[in-house]
């Protein structure tokens, strides 16, 4: 072949492709997996508990009604209470508005504004979540680029594509499928911080967490942890990291103020972020989750008898949330050793997947509506994840800056678990974690094979022993 016509790489088109091409047909791998999942097992999946909460609210909101109660307003609700020791039944009638500040708002108004737009049926929510799941695997691919090389990018985003864990929340109107674009996103930006940690990437990392919190409340614990490990390992004067450490603070205060303003205006009790708490804590606090077949869970019945007032009048919802809240620390304070020892641990085993794993994914499948083959499916995937994680924290231990940013999403989860309740899908943050460590090593892994081979094929070949043929 002549030398203007030189021969192609044999390792093809595909290698020669810029990496944003790459990382689009990884993207696209990803909603190909999602739409399989979404037509085979979770089309117009029967809705309960918060997913039902997120689609009925969202549809309230494209109505006009703001971010309103919407079992109470579409259901009403009969409830048994107890006034001066009777068992009451009262009745909430059908129309009834509140506002609700059950969730932080921002998977709600993403559903919001696709029902605004005429999506308002459950599968047409679900495809629409479907979609907004893609994101996720472009920012994982793009943390891990940043992280270290293209290469480890688009590892990271293939695992983020077909990891079981990742793709099983989008199509079930959960808010971790928003949730886990911003811990990507958060870690994305956090290790732009951590390389250059000056006041802009300051604030861009606040505006960023800012809006990971507007997803999932604890997501806002990553901002202060994160922040202070950066500054604190940079050779910069006291006042300078403490400015700095403030701009990440206001940045995110700024944007989730107004969401704060009009829960503290419309409740009677102080609400931040969200007012759900006391809920989780009194149906995760009683004896069937400390001494019961639910250790480390969590059992509705636990939250009864329904908050009412002392004659039976409606609070609101803030008020029912600190009822139930005080009603729960009493339970704690009664049973603090039993949580310490035991409570605590079923949590976090829970969560991490070595306490009654597979009766876990039975839970996952009753209460998430998740599809048990599918859980058994991450499960398996994030076993083998494990081993690769555990190695790629070993691998990025002289970077200890990057290693704190990828991994602080773990201390989060874990801490979110033992103070509420195992859960599969709590630790859905972390699975960025995981999938960022496990992609370092794989793509160590798989620098040490291409070294190998290509010393092999370089070596010179063995001289022609002396002396001449016989």
């Amino acid at each position: 072949m002549s030398a203007e016509n030189p021969p192609r790489s044999p390792r093809g088109w595909l290698a020669r492709t810029s990496f944003g091409t790459r990382l689009t047909l990884i993207v696209a791998l990803g909603l190909v997996v999602r739409l399989l999942h979404l037509l085979l097992v979770a089309a117009d999946n029967p809705l309960s508990g918060d997913a039902a909460s997120y689609h009925l609210g969202a549809n309230l909101f494209a109505d006009g009604l703001g971010f309103t109660e919407p079992f109470r307003y579409l259901y009403g609700a009969v409830d048994e209470v107890l006034i001066d020791g009777r068992a009451v039944e009262v009745v909430t009638p059908i129309g009834h508005l509140e506002p609700t500040a059950g969730h932080p708002p921002g998977w709600t108004l993403l559903l919001g504004i696709g029902a605004f737009l005429g999506l308002t049926g459950v599968f047409e929510a679900q495809l629409l979540a479907t979609v907004l799941g893609l994101p996720a695997i472009a920012l994982v691919g793009l943390a891990g680029r940043r992280l270290g090389s293209e290469r480890l990018g688009l590892i990271s985003a293939g695992l983020a594509a077909t990891y079981a864990f990742v793709w099983v929340n989008d199509g079930l109107l959960m808010a971790e499928t928003v949730a886990i674009g911003a811990a990507a996103g958060t870690v994305l930006v956090g290790l732009q911080f951590a390389t250059s940690p000056d006041r802009r990437n300051a604030a861009l990392l606040g505006l960023v967490g800012g809006l990971a919190a507007l997803c999932r409340a604890e997501l806002v614990l990553y901002l202060p942890l994160v922040a202070a490990i950066v500054l604190v390992n940079k050779p910069l004067q006291w006042r300078e990291r403490l400015l700095r450490y403030f701009v990440v603070g206001l940045a995110a205060l700024v944007v989730v103020s107004p969401w704060i303003v009009r829960n503290l205006l419309v409740f009677e009790e102080p609400v931040l972020l969200s007012n759900g708490a006391g809920t989780v804590l009194v149906q995760a606090n009683c004896d069937p989750t400390y001494y019961g077949p639910e250790l480390g869970y969590w059992q509705i019945s636990c939250g009864q008898p329904a908050p009412y007032g002392p004659g039976g009048e409606l609070l609101d919802e803030s008020q029912r949330d600190r009822v139930v809240r005080d009603r729960a620390f009493d339970y704690i304070r009664a049973h603090q050793g039993r949580l310490v020892d035991t409570v605590v641990p079923a949590r976090a085993g829970r969560l991490w997947a070595v306490y009654q794993p597979v009766g876990q994914l039975r839970l996952d499948t009753l209460v998430d509506r998740r599809s048990f083959a599918v859980s058994v499916l991450g499960l398996v995937q994030y076993y083998l994840l494990v081993p690769f994680a555990a190695a790629g924290v070993v691998l990025l231990w002289r970077r200890r800056g990057a290693l704190l940013v990828v991994t602080a999403w773990i201390p989060v989860v874990t801490l979110t678990a033992v103070t509420a309740f195992g859960n599969t899908r709590y630790r859905t943050a972390a699975e960025v974690s995981l999938i960022l460590l496990a992609a370092v090593a794989i793509d160590a892994t798989i620098g040490r094979w291409s070294s190998a081979r290509t010393a092999q094929s370089t070596d010179p070949p063995d001289e022609q022993p002396p002396g001449g043929s016989s």
